[in-house]
């Protein structure tokens, strides 16, 4: 239990990170869903308006998706007691590591 406490410790003092990790992580497995969707949308469209269109979902939207996942999943797993947090962390990295390599990522 002394091994789950400390890693627990080591989990809420880099808890902001692990959030990043866990939304990069998903972001990078899904995007390519996005990117085909969007250039289906705008493929018939003028190339300046899809470079704003580009610019706008991807700097914008996606970056505040980020910023807002990062920090609801950071607030929620800050609620979680030692135990519980670490098993949840740990999951959800094994969660991601099986949807990539359902999706032929590794």
């Amino acid at each position: 239990m002394e091994f789950v406490n400390f890693l627990a410790k080591f989990l809420r003092e880099n808890l902001i990170y692990v959030a990043v990790a866990l939304v990069a992580t998903t972001l990078a497995i899904y995007g390519v869903y996005l990117k085909k969707t969007l250039k289906k949308i705008t493929k018939k469209m003028n190339v300046l308006f899809r470079f704003v269109i580009y610019v706008f979902v991807y700097a914008f939207g996606l970056g505040f998706l980020v910023a807002q996942a990062v920090m609801l999943i950071a607030k929620l797993l800050g609620g979680l007691n030692s135990a519980y947090l670490v098993l949840v962390v740990v999951l959800a990295f094994l969660l991601l590591c099986f949807l990539a390599k359902n999706e032929n990522q590794i």
